[in-house]
């Protein structure tokens, strides 16, 4: 099977670069914007994505789809795609990208290839894919060797064989250091502040732990993107306790990336994120939201 057009669901802040950079390489990307965001049909067009109104057609035109969101739409998305490929008759691949468990990655399989089409379990490592950097996507099941068409057209397709689950697993244990880390941080720093030593723990991170308060820098931006991580660190523990490893850690790494999401600043985005404000500033609004919804919440 040779791919020709490629199917992106949805062009959020990943799948629209993923889409742009395939178009760019002289694939038809394609996607299917009924239903979305005002901010998502905007970065369709910025990276000039051609919308197709219906999915039962955006199915027949298609040779694969790339399914790039949030973990909990996750499996909404695969039963609409499965029904659309039972209507038409069609094969399509589908490869699920997002950051799910291992054991969510075989529900979904079963969910398209009972319906026709052919399933392939992805994970993606890596930022938005631009000049500096070719995304990683990891790719398993019978199937992965479609998705490896795409190899070296901005990303990097890398198969690893076998059953379905491990390039969701290796995504997840990837995550579950580099997003897992940055809730510790976060967790740390707004503790620090609630307690009144914001201004000592800094000041000895920075004598004997510098590279560790430079990473903790991130921690500014992470109001852009605890939205979407909360499911992802919940993905997390599920695969742990298949694993028979304790959830715990990031199920509370879930709870403070809801924490963030719900602050005052959890609304912003990438194109309108304060690139002025602080760490100092930003722990103080999550410390100051903690505290009052404490006190609200005891009242």
């Amino acid at each position: 099977m040779r791919v020709r057009t490629v199917g992106i669901l949805s062009t959020g802040d990943m799948g629209h670069s993923v889409g742009r950079v395939l178009r760019e390489g002289g694939f038809d990307v394609v996607t299917c914007l009924t239903g979305r965001s005002e901010r998502t049909r905007q970065l369709a067009g910025e990276a000039e994505i051609r919308d197709i109104p219906e999915m039962d057609n955006l199915v027949r035109e298609v040779d694969l789809i790339l399914a790039i969101l949030v973990p909990d739409k996750t499996i909404p998305l695969a039963r609409q795609v499965a029904a659309s490929i039972k209507r038409t008759g069609t094969r399509p691949a589908y490869a699920d990208c997002n950051a799910i468990a291992p054991n969510t990655s075989k529900q979904m399989d079963e969910i398209i290839s009972n319906a026709g089409g052919r399933y392939i379990d992805a994970g993606i490592i890596g930022g938005p894919p631009s000049q500096v950097e070719q995304t990683r996507f990891y790719a398993s099941g019978p199937h992965e060797d479609i998705l490896t068409q795409l190899d070296g057209y901005g990303i990097l397709v890398r198969p690893m064989g076998g059953e379905v689950g491990r390039a969701s697993g290796i995504k997840m244990c990837y995550a579950s250091i580099t997003k897992g880390t940055a809730a510790l941080h976060a967790a740390v720093l707004t503790t620090a502040e609630s307690l009144g030593l914001s201004r000592e723990l800094l000041k000895e991170l920075e004598e004997s732990q510098g590279q560790r308060l430079q990473a903790m820098e991130s921690i500014k931006t992470l109001s852009a993107k605890a939205f979407r991580w909360v499911g992802e660190m919940e993905e997390i523990a599920a695969t742990y306790e298949s694993a028979g490893v304790t959830p715990h850690f990031h199920q509370g790494a879930a709870e403070i990336f809801r924490m963030i999401a719900d602050s005052p600043i959890g609304d912003e985005r990438p194109e309108t994120i304060d690139r002025n404000r602080s760490l100092e500033e930003t722990v103080a609004i999550f410390a100051a939201y903690v505290m009052d919804k404490q006190m609200r919440e005891s009242s």
